[in-house]
């Protein structure tokens, strides 16, 4: 088994390498940009989306994009299990920067191959130190898989860590945090018009059962009043 993981630019590097197994993840304005495979090249796939994980899709400026899909997670997984009677290939897995989709697909595939996900894990991260597993591949990988959560764990403890030695806030938390705080801002505004209208209780209500006990409490002291 060899295993390569590149960012797009390094391709053409491995012109001359022993690679069977080619797998090419892409954004959508680079699908029409043609790649050489290697000359040994036995089998490819290429999937077409943004590296987005699950936090950044919850990042309106992120929305336009496509993130993976449970269909391209399976397209991994039914390549890899391809991979698993044979003893001979070499996989180059590669994405536009070479640490977030093309490891998480990488781990996918070696697991899908019958490696254990603490093996494919460490072995990916021995080729490639820089990896930053994207955490939305591997959180449908394990559903697809079976694996209970396992890798997408272990993406986000490794991630956690690599951003924490590196002595600054994982930017994808940052992001979010920003997002709630915007949203949170209109929301005042939102209720500070409101008042103004004189739509006071509605203000208070986040719920059904909520919207109930304010009514209820509103004919309690209306009850007091008239006693």
């Amino acid at each position: 088994m060899r295993l390569m993981v590149c960012p797009r630019s390094d391709v053409p590097h491995f012109r001359e390498a022993p690679v069977t197994h080619f797998v090419s993840l892409i954004d959508p304005d680079e699908a029409q940009t043609p790649i050489a495979l290697p000359k040994t090249t036995r089998e490819q796939l290429q999937l077409v989306f943004h590296d987005l994980d699950d936090v950044e899709m919850n990042i309106s400026k992120f929305r336009r994009y496509d993130p993976p899909l449970p269909e391209h997670v399976e397209r991994i997984v039914a390549f890899g299990k391809r991979m698993a009677p044979l003893s001979d290939w070499g996989l180059l897995a590669h994405c536009e920067a070479g640490i977030s989709r093309s490891s998480a697909a990488a781990i996918t595939l070696l697991v899908a191959a019958g490696y254990h996900p603490g093996q494919a894990f460490g072995l990916v991260r021995r080729v490639c130190p820089e990896m930053l597993p994207n955490r939305r591949i591997l959180r449908l990988a394990d559903d697809i898989l079976g694996t209970g959560g396992l890798m997408h764990r272990m993406a986000d403890n490794y991630r956690r860590k690599a951003f924490g030695r590196a002595g600054y806030e994982d930017p994808t938390n940052v992001l979010l945090a920003k997002e709630l705080e915007q949203q949170n801002g209109l929301w005042k505004m939102i209720q500070r018009f409101l008042r103004v209208l004189g739509w006071k209780h509605h203000l208070a209500i986040g719920t059904g059962a909520a919207m109930r006990g304010v009514h209820l409490a509103e004919r309690g002291r209306r009850a007091n009043r008239g006693a």
